[in-house]
């Protein structure tokens, strides 16, 4: 069950607080007798194979954990305030922050491999999309030590989670002002997180863009004005414009496609040369330049159509969809005015683009599978 504030604006934070309360007092969740760390594997079918992510649920140290965090995303003021009022309704985590490292000697899969070989999980569920996620439990202190140990040389990056990770130093902070103590290794001033090996291979989505309430939107006009930065290629169907697309990226080339409630017809746009040198770009690192997304945003949203990152805070103009499937046929209905597709980001842009000190645009990646809510909550221990 997800705690978050349901979509009913009748709905009290108090609610979620009270309903977690519960659950411990009945003993519909009870608290494991041992500090563990939890191997957390996900099994699953993309692309034509089976893949299995290996990664692990701890805690993590918000008071010390300083550079060694590191964002990628911007993130919006209203979903941040929602997540506090339900932190400070629950006191506690039911959910996690997703978190990437690159380590090339897979040392911690190593480790969790052998700890757990030959035993079930303690927890296994099938999500509605045929993924199977499984939990283990690592009680060992000495299997633990070796784990801290090997994550202490790396960095973090937040996959998923800007919002909740932001918060949770938030109300850290709120908690410190008002004088509160941690009573217990559980508290404000850590974070249930999972961390999961880009070296060993993870699998992210693209996002695309559903273009609405633009006024006199026309795409005759916007096709023929892009067309000093961008090379305009008609594709006959969908699956035409996906190959197109598939063969740009393998070629390095900044592309995404374009489909018009107007026109219902499939375009490739594919970034010129000269346009690189667009200010709007070069106000940006090389890393950040180099992304389908960044190039969408500040070339086609911003330039061409003035939705600019003051209406994209303001959640104007712009909504976001997985199915490239569920946009067409948004769009055909005339629910939107056009829909943008994009190819997936990769985990090294990333990781290049975060290192660089850049924050890439809203929903620049979409990683695959999600990690389910409720599988293991943190309740934080609070000396008031």
């Amino acid at each position: 069950m997800n705690l978050e504030k349901r979509q009913d604006t009748e709905t009290k934070y108090e609610d979620a607080g009270t309903s977690f309360k519960q659950w411990l007092d009945e003993e519909a969740l009870i608290q494991d007798s041992t500090p563990a760390i939890y191997p957390y594997y996900q099994e699953y079918f993309a692309e034509g194979c089976t893949r299995i992510q290996k990664g692990f649920i701890s805690l993590l140290d918000l008071k010390n954990s300083g550079a060694g965090i590191v964002p990628h995303e911007h993130t919006l003021a209203e979903p941040k305030q929602d997540r506090l009022r339900l932190m400070r309704s629950v006191e506690g985590n039911e959910d996690f922050i997703y978190m990437l490292y690159a380590d090339e000697k897979l040392t911690v899969n190593r480790i969790m491999d052998q700890a757990i070989s030959g035993r079930p999980p303690e927890i296994e569920v099938t999500d509605e999309y045929g993924a199977i996620h499984r939990i283990w439990a690592i009680y060992d202190l000495e299997t633990q030590k070796k784990i801290q140990t090997a994550m202490n040389r790396q960095k973090l990056f937040i996959a998923d989670g800007h919002h909740r990770f932001e918060t949770s130093v938030n109300f850290m902070h709120e908690c410190e002002k008002r004088n509160w103590e941690p009573a217990a290794i559980e508290s404000f001033d850590k974070r249930m997180v999972t961390c999961f090996n880009s070296a060993d291979g993870v699998t992210i989505l693209p996002t695309h863009r559903l273009i609405r309430d633009l006024t006199d939107f026309d795409s005759h006009a916007f096709l023929k004005n892009v067309e000093d930065r961008f090379e305009v290629t008609h594709a006959g169907t969908s699956e035409e414009l996906w190959e197109k697309m598939q063969e740009n990226q393998d070629a390095q080339e900044n592309v995404f496609g374009f489909y018009p409630a107007d026109l219902k017809k499939f375009y490739l746009l594919r970034l010129k040369k000269q346009a690189e040198a667009d200010p709007l770009l070069l106000s940006h690192s090389e890393e950040y330049r180099r992304l389908d997304v960044s190039v969408l945003h500040a070339l086609i949203l911003e330039r061409h159509l003035g939705i600019d990152e003051g209406k994209l805070a303001a959640q104007g103009h712009l909504d976001y969809v997985r199915e490239r499937e569920s946009c067409i046929r948004l769009v055909s209905e005339g629910k939107y005015q056009a829909a943008f597709f994009l190819n997936p980001t990769t985990a090294e842009q990333m990781e290049r683009v975060a290192l660089a000190g850049e924050r890439m645009p809203q929903k620049s990646t979409d990683f695959y599978p999600k990690l389910l809510t409720g599988l293991l909550f943190m309740r934080m221990c609070i000396k008031k």
